[in-house]
């Protein structure tokens, strides 16, 4: 199993055990990801939490690699941070002279 994979089954089970909620989206390297549970494996795991049942939560965790699918989601706001950078970039940037060089001409023979 991929280390992505891994990373995100385990924040999973951490957001499920620190805020008793089945997340819709996690966040890992600065990445958000979407999460889609299948069949009912949401509603179980949510039923084991209204009723702690630890034993079933553990069961149900073991399941999720198997339950679980993943998309990376793109970022809405990114042109708006590639037009401010750039728009940095343009003032950052030295100030050319008015009168450009001339470039010398190679004598032909």
């Amino acid at each position: 199993m991929a280390r992505v994979d891994l990373t995100i089954l385990h924040e999973i089970v951490r957001v499920v055990q620190a805020r008793a909620k089945v997340p819709d989206r996690v966040r890992i390297l600065k990445r958000q990801y979407q999460i889609t549970y299948l069949e009912d494996h949401r509603q179980r795991i949510e039923e084991a939490l209204r009723r702690h049942d630890t034993d079933r939560l553990g069961m149900l965790f073991g399941q999720l690699a198997s339950k679980v699918k993943y998309q990376l989601l793109r970022r809405t706001a990114a042109p708006e941070r590639r037009t401010q950078q750039r728009s940095a970039r343009a003032r950052a940037a030295p100030r050319r002279s008015a009168a450009p060089k001339q470039r010398k001409r190679a004598r032909s023979r």
